[in-house]
């Protein structure tokens, strides 16, 4: 009967989605369908705020209007970080077993079991879904997948809107840091995977992330804190070859494909811009930062664009855990005491 009902709410989800670029309308039949569905306590979107990056309550069932106001939860490295990052489903069958887990996962009310799958798209983390109820084993493997879904219908929702704003705007390049936006440096990244299969060449790939860039922007201000990204783009820039390309990751993560590369090249490159950016004071507020960073290599440790992106994010997350102001990487590869190998 769960399946039947599913397909029919799924047939409802499409055919808002055809019709509209409001994804709030999408969110909310999301949301009603997932309750009517698994009668759970709690149904929750959980969305990242780009200019905050702290996680907020979007749109909720089970959730008083003053938590979810309330409610500004940072990025952590635990169970939440990793399904930020790398897409990893956390699945509770009985809170009792995993109590510090449930802790870290509850939203507003205790509960017994529980899922949260990553909400994403484009390669890029938006937040996640959040279900809980009252009943142990409340949730299967099964439930897993298809509540991630539904969490797919709300990231195709999500990201169709964040199109429909792009496509008012037409601009590859973000001028905040007049490095190149996500989704035109995602195809830079196919064609270096074209050229990579077609000349047997690797190349690297990095994503350096400011560390306390919340604490920076609380202490020093919103301009002073967009200025020392300004800032750092250019240093970046500055150390870059006419072959390498920047981006903007996210909304204080840049991205860096660097051609021609094997691990040991982008690792000890990527170790002396984190180097350099812990030397600097950024602005004339003498602002002071490092950043933590993972870094790839294709063909080395993916086949494909989506796996790429992983083991890159995979390396990073591990370089945050690690008390950040590191690189990590997949491989075996030493360069210094702030380099860290993930999976030795």
């Amino acid at each position: 009967m769960k399946y039947e009902e599913c397909l029919g709410f799924v047939s409802e989800i499409l055919n808002v989605l055809k019709s509209t670029h409001q994804h709030e309308k999408v969110l909310h039949l999301i949301v009603d369908r997932i309750v009517r569905m698994y009668h759970c306590q709690t149904c929750a979107v959980v969305l990242v705020d780009p200019a905050t990056e702290y996680l907020n309550v979007a749109l909720g069932h089970g959730i008083s209007h003053t938590f979810a106001k309330a409610f500004r939860r940072k990025l952590a490295t635990g169970a939440i970080g990793r399904l930020l990052w790398t897409g990893s489903p956390i699945l509770i069958r009985d809170s009792t077993t995993f109590p510090e887990q449930a802790e870290e996962v509850k939203l507003e009310q205790p509960f017994v079991s529980a899922v949260c799958v990553q909400i994403s798209a484009n390669h890029r983390s938006l937040g996640y879904l959040y279900v809980d109820s009252l009943h142990r084993d409340a949730f299967t493997v099964e439930d897993v997948h298809i509540l991630q879904s539904f969490a797919d219908f709300a990231a195709v929702a999500l990201h169709k809107a964040q199109l429909f704003e792009d496509n008012l705007r037409l601009d590859r390049i973000d001028h905040e840091t007049e490095l190149e936006k996500y989704a035109p440096f995602l195809e830079r990244i196919r064609s270096a995977i074209d050229r990579s299969n077609a000349l047997h060449e690797s190349f690297s790939l990095m994503i350096f992330d400011v560390d306390n860039f919340k604490h920076v922007t609380n202490t020093y201000g919103y301009d002073a804190s967009r200025e020392m990204l300004r800032q750092m783009a250019d240093l970046i820039k500055g150390r870059l070859r006419d072959v390498d390309v920047p981006g903007r990751h996210g909304f204080d993560e840049f991205i860096v494909l660097r051609s021609n590369s094997e691990l040991v090249d982008g690792v000890m490159f990527a170790d002396e811009v984190r180097e350099a950016i812990s030397r600097t004071s950024f602005t004339d507020r003498g602002i002071l930062t490092t950043v933590s960073v993972g870094v790839t290599v294709y063909p080395q440790h993916a086949s494909d664009l989506e796996n790429l992106l992983l083991s890159v994010k995979e390396a990073l997350f591990d370089a945050q855990r690690s008390g950040r102001n590191k690189v990590s990487h997949l491989g075996k590869v030493k360069i210094s005491s702030e380099v860290k190998t993930l999976h030795d």
